[in-house]
């Protein structure tokens, strides 16, 4: 941890807001970390970022790579016969389809921004965006319902961090570890999953 802080301020001792945005770009990281790290004081010192600079930095990072994703996904879906989707992606695809099952396009617009909404990992901009690119989801209104969410999402953790000051590097930590521990576990679930096939 502390060379990964080292490292930090001795490249962007003099361009905080761009390491911000670097780790607000990061599946699942986002402003999940981006926010605590942009406001921890014991980092930055008087660089710190305010609780409003940071939502708003972590908010236009995470959500840069979002219309890209969307065409990515799309076209993966198209030129795979959903091959991609189902193999590799499964569990983005599957989302994709209950919420193309939804009754309105109001509902299925606003299942997206309740799914980004939540600040958990797998949950954000990156999950949500292939998400929408796999289901027929007109863009631009996903991106607004992407970024509604994201925007939730963001201020939940601001607030978070506001109510917490004196504890916002233990904020970062458990988060790094909560998205540790998550990958970890969903790692073991799939290869539990790819076992069990195996030996039916």
């Amino acid at each position: 941890m502390e060379n990964l802080i080292d490292f930090f301020l001795n490249n962007f001792e003099n361009c905080v807001w761009l390491a911000i945005m670097i780790i607000s770009l990061c599946p699942s990281l986002e402003s999940k970390i981006a926010i605590p790290f942009a406001m921890n004081t014991d980092i930055w010192g008087d660089k710190a970022f305010s609780p409003i600079m940071a939502l708003i930095l972590s908010f236009i990072g995470s959500l840069l790579p979002c219309f890209l994703i969307m065409i990515l996904a799309r076209k993966l879906k198209k030129k795979t016969s959903g091959f991609v989707c189902s193999k590799f992606l499964n569990r983005y695809s599957s989302k994709s389809s209950q919420i193309d099952q939804k009754a309105n396009n109001f509902v299925k617009y606003l299942s997206l921004t309740g799914f980004v909404a939540i600040p958990l990992p797998l949950t954000g901009v990156w999950a949500s965006s292939l998400i929408a690119g796999f289901t027929n989801l007109e863009f631009k209104y996903s991106f607004l319902s992407i970024a509604i969410g994201n925007f939730i999402s963001a201020s939940a953790i601001t607030l978070l961090c506001t109510l917490f000051t004196n504890s916002i590097s233990y904020i970062l930590i458990i988060s790094l570890i909560i998205i540790i521990i998550f990958f970890l576990f969903d790692l073991f679930i799939s290869m539990f999953k790819n076992f069990k096939k195996a030996t039916v």
